[in-house]
């Protein structure tokens, strides 16, 4: 009871002279105590202080005789520790609960006490303090240090939160070859204490910037961290340095002082990166015996590294600096101890650094730690592990990318031809290979162009930027035949056996049977030694217009689009990467019967991306469905020495049943004809021996001028292992002239042979 009344005076009299503006005076220790943790809990630092010893705080005496201690603090450095604490370790909430008390003598009592801090990132953490009550001048008063807020903490010791950065995943094919991963740079560095008296510096606050020494030390970080008043306060010093270091590397032009030296957090300044491969030992040597200069390879800096260039550049994809946008929405659902992104982040900007972000990017870690006057770390007070990345493993093939891609490199040449390949396994949806022609160097991205490379690039006539695997939509030509004989087979609108008997005259057709037809006649391409009759096989065969224009208009628009649905026309191809949207047409207002007869042949207003395609032409040797292509395999994580699948991807149909089993059957052997290489057929020129294929060839005119064509050849293996399974598109933008219109050929044959068996014997 009387510990109670004691309190309530105690509060009481701080009120009232509170009130008055009169100096408090608390006539009791526990008052002390808990007024003093109060004010401390609602931030008021001022009252807190009003309660801490002279000798800490000398403005508190009211006699002016008592001795200051060896350590004193300000009001503003009294407040700057609490503020601090509650900034760096970002503190929500803060309570105290008394332990113990116990009296030494009349004029000293200690408390013991322990704090619960609430961090927004580790939660609720507790720490045993211990605080010492003095009579001084009639009154008891705290003995205040650092040690009151953090038990550790001693005088002029610094606390701080470092940031443990994820490594980002590396991104391998299924061979485990890695194509994408992040590699530790070499860092230049200085200490700016090795460089520059910090009592220098502070002195040149204080005379500069009109303040007391006091004052300066407390704005000294500040001034230190941010790169004009660094520059200011340090000019002669890092201008000496810059000239020291300018002597063992380059600079850019841009590159000056004030650019290069930024921020001093922590007494540390980065003077400049390196790949491994950009300097030399000599360089480092020299660099290292200046003085405050020093060297790191692993902790400071990292880089994303596409160690084969090219490779699979437009799916790949690279990685570069987030807009204020994309920092918004990535750091929806991460909290600051995830580590939010900045627009000095890397992120994935295209392709699959892009699309799976979250995962290859992991979470930081961060520790609270207490650093000793010398700069050493004293203690970590609490301690969050990163969790780097996980590894993204593609469906795609090294050997066989490598190949498909030199393969276009070979056949294809000048500014004036572009293409793309596709490389599938129609019974797992994977994609093996898939190349855009022309390419270009993902490293750029990172180490950056220069403006005359960038400009050239993005000047080339056959446009090296634009993806045409999966973002390009092209005629598919007399590829989409197969597609109009299956409606017409699966419509039962005609009989493979079904002839044509309509009049022909010199390879141009009339349509009849249509009202008057008012646009320009079908034309067909002339064959010399023409196979007769014209049914559906012979057709394939020779890539008749005129037969395959009769089929849709014999089927009629509604049923014939209704069909292609089937095969997912006009619908988004579910990818794990952006795909553009294939189309029958435009807008429905549009089809007549000119259209609809286009259409039969893949022309007309028939667009699609050789991804599609390839996807399209799966349903063939995968008993009728569509599989849902997919470029990664799996997600993995290193976890001590095992090396972890964290997911699989699994097979997964699109559309089932797109064509029945009976017109698979019997467009095949149709295929197989148009590729016999004793044959007749459009694909003879193919020529692949070692296995059973089958394919179809296919060329749209593109141009007002009608001198470019696109170049298809859509193609498959028969009879195979189920590993083995293979689809192949090759689409070329190229001159309607020989040769050009036969290298699809040259493509495609070493794509869809099988490897010869390795015979040891062989020299």
């Amino acid at each position: 009871m009387k510990k109670a009344i004691c309190i309530l005076l105690a509060i009481l009299t701080l009120a009232s002279c509170a009130c008055s503006g009169a100096r408090i005076v608390v006539p009791a220790d526990e008052g002390v105590f808990d007024l003093f943790m109060n004010a401390v809990k609602n931030k008021q630092y001022r009252e807190a202080y009003s309660f801490v010893s002279a000798r800490v705080a000398p403005t508190n005496s009211e006699s002016g005789e008592i001795t200051p201690a060896s350590h004193t603090a300000s009001y503003k450095e009294f407040e700057n520790y609490y503020s601090r604490v509650a900034s760096i370790f970002r503190v929500t909430d803060f309570s105290y609960e008394k332990i113990s008390e116990e009296t030494v003598n009349a004029s000293r009592r200690n408390v013991d006490y322990r704090v619960n801090y609430n961090f927004e990132e580790a939660g609720q953490m507790s720490f045993d303090c211990t605080m010492s009550l003095i009579v001084e001048e009639g009154v008891w008063r705290v003995l205040w240090s650092p040690s009151l807020i953090l038990p550790d903490l001693s005088w002029n010791e610094e606390i701080g939160r470092a940031v443990q950065t994820a490594k980002r995943g590396d991104i391998l094919t299924k061979n485990g070859t890695v194509v994408a991963q992040t590699i530790n740079l070499v860092t230049v560095y200085c200490i700016l204490s090795e460089i520059v008296d910090y009592d220098v510096i502070r002195e040149r606050i204080a005379e500069n910037e009109g303040m007391t020494p006091d004052e300066a030390s407390q704005v000294l970080t500040d001034r230190l961290a941010k790169r004009e008043t660094l520059n200011l306060y340090c000019a002669q010093e890092l201008q000496q340095l810059y000239n020291e270091v300018s002597a063992c590397i380059e600079f850019a032009e841009d590159e000056t002082p004030d650019k290069i030296f930024k921020s001093a957090v922590n007494d540390f300044i980065v003077i400049k990166q390196f790949r491994p491969e950009e300097i030399t030992t000599e360089q480092l040597q020299e660099l290292d015996s200046i003085d405050g200069v020093h060297i790191d390879t692993k902790n400071y800096g990292a880089a994303r590294v596409y160690p084969y260039g090219d490779f699979l550049a437009h799916n790949l994809g690279y990685v570069g600096a987030p807009t204020e946008e994309e920092v918004a929405s990535l750091n929806e659902g991460r909290s600051v101890a995830d580590g939010l992104y900045t627009t000095d982040s890397v992120i994935g900007k295209t392709g699959v650094e892009r699309r799976y972000e979250t995962e290859l990017r992991g979470y930081d870690g961060f520790y609270y730690f207490i650093r000793n006057t010398d700069g050493s770390i004293k203690k970590i007070l609490y301690r969050k592990e990163k969790q780097d990345g996980i590894d993204v493993m593609l469906t795609v093939d090294f050997d066989l990318q490598q190949r498909t891609q030199e393969l276009l490199d070979i056949v294809l040449y000048g500014y004036n031809t572009s293409g793309a390949v596709i490389v599938m396994n129609p019974k797992t949806g994977e994609v093996e290979a898939m190349a855009s022609y022309p390419t270009y160097d993902l490293n750029k991205f990172v180490t950056g162009f220069t403006e005359e490379e960038y400009q050239e690039l993005s000047e080339q006539p056959n446009i090296p930027f634009l993806d045409r695997t999966k973002r390009g939509l092209y005629p598919p030509g007399s590829t989409f035949k197969v597609f109009t004989a299956a409606a017409a087979l699966d419509t039962g609108t005609m009989t493979a056996n079904y002839e044509f008997t309509g009049r022909i005259d010199n390879d141009y057709w009339t349509p009849t049977g249509y009202g008057t037809w008012i646009w320009p006649r079908i034309k067909r391409t002339r064959v010399v030694n023409r196979l007769l009759p014209l049914n559906m096989t012979n057709c394939m065969l020779h890539s008749d217009n005129i037969y395959f224009a009769n089929a849709a208009l014999m089927i009629g628009a509604e049923k014939f689009v209704t069909y292609l649905d089937n095969f997912g026309m006009d619908q988004a191809l579910p990818f794990e990467l952006s795909v553009a949207r294939s189309q029958v047409i435009g807008n429905m207002a549009d089809m007549n019967y000119k259209m609809l007869a286009d259409t039969g042949y893949g022309q007309g207003q028939v667009l699609v991306t050789p991804l599609q395609l390839a996807t399209m032409y799966c349903a063939l040797c995968n008993g009728g469905d569509l599989p849902t292509p997919r470029i990664t395999s799996g997600f993995y994580r290193t976890n001590g020495i095992k090396y972890e699948c964290v997911e699989s991807t699994e097979y997964k149909t699109w559309i089932e049943n797109a064509v029945s089993d009976q017109t698979i059957n019997t467009l095949i052997p149709m295929l197989q004809a148009v590729v016999d290489p004793t044959g007749r057929g459009t694909g003879r020129s193919l020529r692949v021996t070692n296995v059973d294929v089958a394919g179809k060839t296919g060329s749209a005119e593109i141009g007002g001028d009608k001198t470019r064509i696109i170049s298809w050849f859509a193609g498959f293996r028969l009879n195979v292992d189920v590993e083995d399974e293979r689809v192949v598109v090759v689409m070329l933008d190229v001159p309607d002239v020989s040769p050009y219109t036969t290298l699809k050929f040259q493509i495609a044959r070493e794509l869809l042979k099988l490897a010869e068996p390795f015979d040891p014997n062989e020299q």
